[in-house]
Parts: structure tokens; C-alpha cells; sequence
């Protein structure tokens, strides 16, 4: 009886690392279509670099059809529309605008999370997240950028 016990926990030993491996390879083909290129102002200029090499405070440009690359918040956008259901499960694209529109800032309409995609919109241009670029309006408790941050960084 313990022969066939200790058979038993042995063989479902096996198993369950058989399908952790399995688990594993799908995990590491989803990061594959994961974009591996962003565009981004630098200097004045737009250039494509990998998305691991974006920094804080890089104005980041985003068209329809893209992943966003990292945490953003939009600093102009027009009728922007973006799929947060992976993180959500929203059924319906979230219209997105550079306005904070709530004083949690977490919660505001002019954000962008990592891996969502953009539905619609037109010149995106969005500023990659520092929450030392952010400046705490006194008179209406909303949320503005610090000019010193994003300062030359507009095309």
C-alpha cells in the first residue's frame, strides 16, 4: 500500500512540473508579442528605441494599433480611445484625454497603463511617469505638470 502511495505522489510530482514547463514556454511566447520598439522624442528629435531603454520623463508618440510601452500619462491626444480590458475588464475601449479628471490621480481619464493597446486617436503624445513632474493645483486640487519636466520635449 505505501509502495503504491509514495508511486502516486511521485507521478503527480511529474506531472505538475510537466505542466508548470508547459505554463512557462506559453508566459515567455506572450512576452514575444509584446512591441520590443517605442518612438520617442529625444533632443528634439523622434527616434525608435527598444521599449526596456525608455526612461522617465520621455515624451512618448502613440498611433492607433500600438501597445503602450509603459506606464504614461497623455499630455495630448485627440478622441484617444484605449483597450484597458487586460487589466480591467472593461468590454469597451476607455476614451482617454490629457485633462486630469479626478484628484486621485491613479484614478484620472489621462492615463496610460503598460501593455493596453490604443484603440482610436489622433496626435498621441504622452509623457512616461514621474511623479515629480506632477504639481498639485491649489485652487481646483487637480493634478498639472511641472513645466521644468516636459519642458522642449513637444514637437
Amino acid at each position: 500500500m505505501g509502495i503504491v502511495l509514495v508511486s502516486v505522489v511521485k507521478i503527480s510530482g511529474i506531472l505538475s512540473y510537466l505542466q508548470e514547463a508547459k505554463s512557462n514556454d506559453l508566459i515567455n511566447s506572450f512576452k514575444k508579442l509584446m512591441p520590443q520598439q517605442a518612438t520617442v522624442i529625444r533632443n528634439g528629435l523622434p527616434i525608435s528605441i527598444d521599449m526596456k531603454n525608455i526612461v522617465v520623463g520621455d515624451l512618448v508618440l502613440l498611433k492607433p494599433g500600438d501597445i503602450t510601452p509603459a506606464d504614461l500619462r497623455i499630455i495630448e491626444s485627440h478622441g484617444l480611445k484605449i483597450d484597458n480590458s487586460t487589466l480591467t475588464g472593461e468590454s469597451e475601449p476607455q476614451s482617454i484625454s490629457a485633462t486630469s479628471t479626478n484628484e486621485r490621480f491613479i484614478e484620472s481619464k489621462n492615463l496610460a497603463f503598460y501593455s493596453t493597446h490604443v484603440v482610436e486617436g489622433k496626435k498621441i503624445q504622452a509623457l512616461s511617469n514621474d511623479m515629480h513632474c506632477l504639481v498639485r493645483n491649489s485652487c481646483n486640487s487637480s493634478y498639472q505638470f511641472n513645466s521644468q519636466c516636459i519642458k522642449g520635449l513637444k514637437a
